[in-house]
Parts: C-alpha cells; structure tokens; sequence
C-alpha cells in the first residue's frame, strides 16, 4: 500500500507542479497547458494549409493536366496556358521537387531533368503517371468546405480544453490528495 500511497503522492505534486507553473509574455501570464494546446492547434492549422495548398492549387494543375489530356511532348503545356502560374505551382515543378517525378517537361529524361524557365516550359504526365497523379494529388476527396468546418470544430475542442482539462486535472489533484495523505517524499 505504500508504494501506491507514494505513486499517488508523486503525481499530485507533479499535477500541482504542471498547473501551477507559468510562463509570462508581457503583462499576461499563459499557463503551459494553455501554451501546448496552441501550439497544437497552430500545428494543425499549418498542417491543413499544406493539405489545401497540395489539394487545390497543386491538384488543380494535375487536374487541369488530365483534363486537357496532356499527356505527351506534343500535347505538353504552358503553366500559364493552364492558368496555373502561380509561386506554389512554380515552387512544385522546381527540377527537384516531388511534383516532377509525376508531371514532365518537354525535354526531361529519365537520367536528368531538363534546366528550362518554367514560366515558358511545357508540361505533360504520361500516361503511365495519371493513375499515381489523381492518387497523389487527390483529385477526389476532401472539399474546401470540411477543410473549412474542421478548423472550426478543432477551434472548438481547443476552446473547450481550456474549460474541461483544468477542470479535470483539479478533479484527480483533489482525489489523488483525499487517496494519498500528506507526506514528503519528494
């Protein structure tokens, strides 16, 4: 029974340590729980940021590309033909990047990429990449709107943690201290 009794003991004071810490920017102090709930959410923001960059301007090239069956050297176009010329566009098809091992320019090898201004190149997926295309890039899928509405409801569960998780870690303090008598182990 007393290793139970110092268990307890032990995450009590590391449970009054966690919450009773905090961290002060300005004239505000923010508590540390309050500060990783954030970061997770911005954390998730940047992660749907990427998801809607890859799905919608990325995917829409991809889709435009499969759209306009440009899927030869002779049936290649121009990104601002496709009415794609954008930064993240120009940034994906960069000679190194993962866009290009799906969409080809005019004059690419197997061995080596071809150098060419990609304003002015001419873009393609063959034929064998479309398949691997659409499941990359997701021509199918999430929609703007339940990209929209799940930010909304992670903003939610954020704001409720920080009416819920300290709640919660007071309730197990206050029944770890009427378990566990008082004891200075630590």
């Amino acid at each position: 029974m007393d290793f139970f009794r110092d268990f307890f003991e032990a995450l009590k004071n590391d449970l009054d340590k966690i919450c009773g810490e905090t961290i002060t920017l300005g004239d505000n102090p923010i508590t540390t729980l309050n500060i990783v709930i954030w970061s997770l959410y911005i954390g998730f923001i940047i992660g749907i940021a990427v998801t809607v960059v890859n799905r919608f301007v990325i995917g829409g090239l991809v889709k435009r590309l499969v759209d306009r069956k440009a899927n030869t050297e002779g049936g290649a176009l121009t990104i601002r033909e496709l009415g794609c010329s954008n930064f993240f566009v120009k940034a994906a098809l960069r000679s190194g990047g993962t866009l290009r091992r799906i969409v080809r320019m005019v004059g690419d090898t197997d061995e080596k990429r071809s150098a060419e201004d990609i304003s002015t190149a001419r873009f393609y997926i063959p034929e064998e990449n479309i398949h691997r295309a659409e499941a990359v890039y997701g021509l199918t899928g999430t929609s703007l709107v339940s990209t929209i509405l799940s930010v909304f409801a992670f903003l939610i569960v954020v704001f409720l943690s920080f009416v819920i998780v300290p709640s919660l870690i007071q309730m197990l303090s206050n029944f770890i201290a009427s378990i566990a008598p008082q004891s200075n182990i630590l």
